[in-house]
């Protein structure tokens, strides 16, 4: 079942990297990025722009393939409720490698 998220809300998400079924180190990884994506097709839309992800986030282990996405509130607030995918592109020894997109459920948020 794909993560659901509110417009509104700051979103932390957490996705964890995986090579051959088993989680992927990235602690070594000089850049990953995440945006997300409109559909899981060769032509999406881009509804966030690619943000910044940091080893130290709360909850992130980049040894263990875990990374995770804040999104601020003040980008989620004007998005429409829909289905979307996050887009994660790490730079790990000078090549860049994006990783198969995942699934998320926008949800209006209510609560303001």
């Amino acid at each position: 079942m794909p993560l659901e998220v509110f417009t509104g809300d700051d979103w932390n998400i957490s996705i964890t990297l995986k090579k051959d079924g088993a989680a992927y180190n990235v602690s070594t990884a000089s850049e990953i990025l995440a945006s997300v994506v409109s559909d899981d097709q060769n032509a999406p839309s881009t509804i966030v722009g690619a943000v910044a992800c940091s080893s130290g986030t709360t909850g992130a282990d980049w040894t263990n393939g875990l990374v995770v996405i804040e999104v601020p509130n003040a980008t989620t607030s004007p998005l429409t409720a829909r289905e979307a995918w996050v887009e994660i592109q790490i730079t790990l020894g000078g090549k860049k490698t994006t990783w198969p997109r995942q699934k998320i459920l926008i949800k209006k948020g209510t609560i303001t």
